[in-house]
């Protein structure tokens, strides 16, 4: 029987496609007008299929050039931070390495912190003196303790209930003036696990914030600030009755 010229291409791509299967390790070719069969390739087989006549399956490529995938190198919060963190929570982690870094025993903002707890004391005012107390957000994954907002919310009512005495010890702070605060005892380094923390802190007890009255000296005791990221934070003004 003899073919038409048509017919010969059709089986001449055939026979072509048939020995590029055999060369590729397949058994058999896929049928003219079925799906292209699967494979690593499929990128480039679909790209063919634009151009391939119609009724036939689009050749399947020999080969293709794999993109290369970038591969990240791992990051361990746990290296990163140190031994000191080995308790800490997950989340609790990536804080840890700044808070090694002990605050300045003097700074401005130090400063500015305890004149505006004098300012509360003298006004009557707690919510004047917050800037100076442990803010809320770092306490509740630096505290392994159940319930630490509660915890919080009891130690902050504590700090205002303390302020409100501090002021009633004078009948008057008319004519009052700040001088300075001072860190009490050298900070120590409190590693996590110790006193119910998941993050280590710097502590100091017993500071002391200076004032005058008529030019007379005077102070208020100040029992416990900790540190939290480069910035002193009082968590007990007096002393903390459980």
């Amino acid at each position: 029987m003899r073919l038409g010229g048509a017919e010969v291409t059709v089986a001449r791509r055939a026979a072509a496609l048939l020995l590029l299967m055999t060369s590729m390790g397949c058994t058999s070719a896929p049928a003219m007008g079925d799906p292209t069969p699967t494979s690593p390739t499929r990128g480039a087989a679909s790209a063919a299929a634009t151009t391939a006549p119609s009724g036939m399956s689009p050749p399947v490529a020999a080969s293709s050039a794999a993109s290369p995938t970038a591969t990240a190198t791992p990051t361990s919060d746990a290296a990163a931070t140190g031994p000191l963190d080995a308790g800490a929570d997950h989340a609790a982690r990536p804080l840890v390495k700044d808070n090694m870094v002990r605050p300045a025993l003097e700074s401005d903002e130090l400063q500015d912190h305890a004149r505006a707890l004098f300012e509360a004391v003298t006004r009557d005012d707690p919510a004047v003196g917050d800037v100076f107390w442990f803010p809320k957000e770092p306490f509740l994954p630096l505290k392994d303790v159940k319930g630490p907002d509660k915890y919080w919310d009891n130690l902050h009512g504590t700090y205002a209930s303390d302020i409100h005495a501090l002021h009633r010890k004078r009948k008057s702070w008319e004519g009052t003036k700040f001088v300075k605060f001072e860190v009490g005892s050298p900070p120590k380094w409190v590693k996590p696990g110790e006193e119910a923390n998941k993050i280590g802190y710097f502590r100091s007890f017993r500071g002391k914030l200076r004032y005058e009255v008529a030019g007379e000296a005077s102070t208020i005791d100040v029992h416990t600030i900790i540190s939290w990221q480069g910035t002193w934070f009082i968590t007990h003004l007096r002393k903390f009755k459980k």
